[in-house]
């Protein structure tokens, strides 16, 4: 197998860029510049996460204040058939014992007649 061998290449001098002292002053202000923009992209970031949190915390609490609702309307439909139901069966008891009484009359009235 072969190898292969890379070779970098000698820089000279004239190939090295030289910066002045100007120039340093004005990308370090090109960086604070990308600093200040890059803290605002963050911060709006952060700023937009809080608030999709707190929306979705609001649609939570507000289901959960929904279904609250609900379950009170559904647990007062229910204790009104309840109490609906007592007092049909409590009218089925007096009816029974109306309907008792009124045979006991009735062979009372026909006993009386008798005589």
């Amino acid at each position: 197998m072969s190898r292969i061998d890379i070779q970098i290449p000698k820089v000279e001098e004239k190939e090295v860029t030289k910066i002045s002292s100007g120039d340093l002053g004005s990308i370090r202000e090109r960086f604070e510049k990308i600093d200040n923009l890059l803290f605002a992209v963050t911060a709006s970031v952060l700023i937009s996460v809080v608030s999709v949190i707190i929306a979705v915390i609001g649609l939570f609490i507000d289901q959960m204040r929904y279904n609250n609702a609900a379950y009170r309307e559904y647990s007062d439909k229910l204790n009104v058939t309840e109490d609906l139901y007592r007092t049909n069966i409590e009218v089925r008891e007096q009816n029974n014992t109306n309907q008792e009484a009124i045979k006991l009359l009735l062979e009372e009235i026909k006993a009386i007649k008798k005589r």
